[in-house]
């Protein structure tokens, strides 16, 4: 069993900690030709086969395995959630305090959902500085598979934690609003690459609201 960090957003971070995210997908680097090329895990060995051919070691490793833990990486700030004296309950407010004189990690995604105001003045640190006993989510693999990222199905789509959305892929706009739609907007807006059909790994997994060390003893 490996930990492994990753890094997601604010707005997935809060899709996990609600529970509404359960996939995520990650592209598999240096490998987009998905026209001619097909990607297969076999025993945690990723296999190719050009234009349905005999199929060869990538070379590649699979990065994750069943089992294996992920601990979430996420905007933060060292500081604590204090309340602003009041003398009537209705004036009550939260804000993050930064000069309390001892450590805590407070992840920003947690204050906005205690309703802590002026979060925009806070000095918040990048997810990527977020150091492992910060965490506070941790994701345990359950699958692991490579498709194309156009392979997405609305199901999986929806537990990619996104919004569903009008606008499709060729412009279009459709009746209803569908999450396909809506992990389109998402992901092309992180790689602006959609069109060109790229292999991506997907991982499932379940979400534990604890530690990854809390996790892994």
């Amino acid at each position: 069993m490996k930990t492994i960090p990753m890094i997601f957003n604010q707005q997935m971070v809060q899709a996990l900690a609600e529970g509404r995210k359960t996939v995520t997908r990650r592209p598999v680097r240096y490998f987009r030709d998905s026209a001619h090329w097909s990607l297969r895990i076999d025993e945690n060995r990723l296999m190719q086969s050009l234009n349905g051919g005999t199929e060869t070691p990538t070379g590649l490793s699979v990065p994750f395995k069943v089992g294996d833990l992920i601990w979430v990486r996420e905007t933060f700030c060292i500081g604590r959630l204090d309340e602003v004296d009041a003398e009537h309950p209705a004036d009550r407010t939260l804000f993050v305090d930064q000069c309390c004189g001892n450590e805590y990690y407070v992840q920003k995604e947690w204050a906005a959902s205690k309703g802590a105001e002026e979060l925009d003045e806070v000095k918040w640190k990048p997810s990527i500085h977020m150091p492992r006993k910060a965490s506070r989510l941790t994701l345990r693999v359950t699958d692991v598979r490579c498709e194309t990222v156009q392979q997405i199905t609305e199901e999986s789509a929806q537990k990619e934690g996104v919004a569903p959305a009008f606008i499709d892929e060729f412009g279009n706009c459709p009746t209803t609003p569908r999450f396909k739609n809506g992990f389109y907007k998402v992901w092309d807006g992180i790689y602006s690459n959609w069109d060109e059909n790229p292999w991506v790994w997907v991982i499932e997994f379940e979400v534990i609201h604890k530690n990854v060390d809390e996790v892994a003893t």
